[in-house]
C-alpha cells in the first residue's frame, strides 16, 4: 500500500493513513466492522469454490457479487440463480482471493463526500444499466449526476451522519468518498468508503464542492490543510 511505503520514506502525504486506508480498501472487514457496531450495511457472505450456491440464493435472492479489495466496480456482476452466482465468483475470484455476494438492495444511490468533520451535499446517480458499473462511471455519457441529490433536509441529515460514522469508524480521516443506497422503505445502507476519491474537473467530490460554492483549487488547499493539522497534531 503506498501510505505505508510514505510513512517508511517520512514523505508527508495527504488523507487517510495506513489503517483507515487499508480497511477501507477490503470491504470484506469494512462490512464486518459496521456490522458489529451497529452502522446500516447490507448482509453479505464470503464465497469460494466449495459455497453452496442455493444457499446464498436463498438467504438473499438476488445479490451483487464483488472482488473484495477491487474499486470502480471491476470484477462486480449481478446473480439471481445459483448458476449465475457461480459464474460470477468464477469472473469475482480472478481479481483476488476474498469474493463477496452482497444482497441486493433496490433503490437509488447515493454518494457523500467527506471533508474533516463534514460532508458535502451528496450526489445522487443515475444510470440505464443494469447498475452503475465501469461502463456507467467511466464510459457512457448518458449517466445522469443530480448534486443536490433530491432528498429532504431530514433525509440528508440522516445520510450524513450515516456517512461520517462510517468513514471515522475506519480510521479514516481528512477526505474521502462514502457510497451507498437507499431502499424501497427509505433507509439508507452503506456500500463502501473510498479514501482516494477521483479528482478531475468532472469527479463526484469537486462537484459536490461546487455545489457549496468551493472551486477545486479550494478543495485541494483545504485537504492539505486538513492533513497538515492531522499530522502535526492540531485537529
Amino acid at each position: 500500500m503506498i501510505q505505508g511505503a510514505l510513512e517508511t520514506l517520512g514523505i508527508p502525504y495527504s488523507g487517510s493513513g495506513v489503517l483507515g486506508s487499508a480497511l477501507a480498501m477490503d470491504k470484506q472487514r469494512s462490512k464486518q466492522l459496521w456490522q458489529g457496531i451497529g452502522v446500516a450495511t447490507g448482509g453479505f457472505a464470503t464465497l469460494a469454490a466449495d459455497t453452496d450456491w442455493d444457499a446464498v440464493i436463498a438467504r438473499f435472492g438476488k445479490v451483487f457479487v464483488k472482488p473484495a479489495c477491487e474499486g470502480s466496480s471491476v470484477g462486480m456482476a449481478p446473480a439471481a440463480d445459483a448458476d449465475a452466482l457461480a459464474r460470477a465468483w468464477g469472473k469475482a475470484s480472478a481479481y483476488g482471493n476474498t469474493v463477496l455476494a452482497e444482497q441486493f438492495i433496490d433503490g437509488p444511490e447515493y454518494t457523500v463526500a467527506v471533508l474533516g468533520e463534514r460532508t458535502l451535499p451528496s450526489i445522487r446517480m443515475e444510470t440505464d444499466r443494469e447498475f452503475y458499473d465501469y461502463e456507467a462511471k467511466y464510459i457512457a455519457d448518458d449517466t445522469r449526476y443530480h448534486c443536490p441529490s433530491g432528498l429532504d433536509a431530514a433525509a440528508e441529515a440522516e445520510l450524513a451522519e450515516l456517512a461520517l460514522a462510517a468513514f471515522h469508524s475506519l480510521g479514516c480521516t481528512v477526505w474521502g468518498r462514502v457510497d451507498t443506497m437507499r431502499d424501497r422503505d427509505g433507509r439508507f445502507y452503506v456500500l463502501e468508503v473510498n479514501t482516494i476519491p477521483g479528482m478531475t474537473s468532472h469527479s463526484l467530490v469537486p462537484m459536490a464542492a461546487r455545489a457549496v460554492g468551493m472551486s477545486m483549487e479550494a478543495l485541494v488547499q483545504r485537504i492539505v490543510e486538513l492533513s497538515w493539522e492531522g499530522r502535526n497534531g492540531h485537529g
